[in-house]
């Protein structure tokens, strides 16, 4: 398999952090029954649905005024 042949369709995030983060968000994860993947898609889930709703990103599927 090469790296490119994911079993999913969804765009590819890289990102860097501590070691120590890494750590903790794997045992979150584990803790979770979730991979750390889906944990972190979880957060950014998350995060972006706050914004949405503060008015700092406008809704999906709309574009911003500006």
């Amino acid at each position: 398999m090469y790296l490119d042949d994911v079993a999913t369709n969804k765009a590819r995030l890289v990102a860097y952090c501590e070691a120590e983060i890494k750590e903790k968000l794997e045992k979150l994860a584990e803790s979770r029954l979730r991979s750390l993947s889906n944990l972190i898609e979880s957060i950014l889930v998350e995060e972006v649905s706050k914004a949405e709703a503060s008015g700092e990103l406008s809704p999906r599927g709309e574009a911003r005024s500006q």
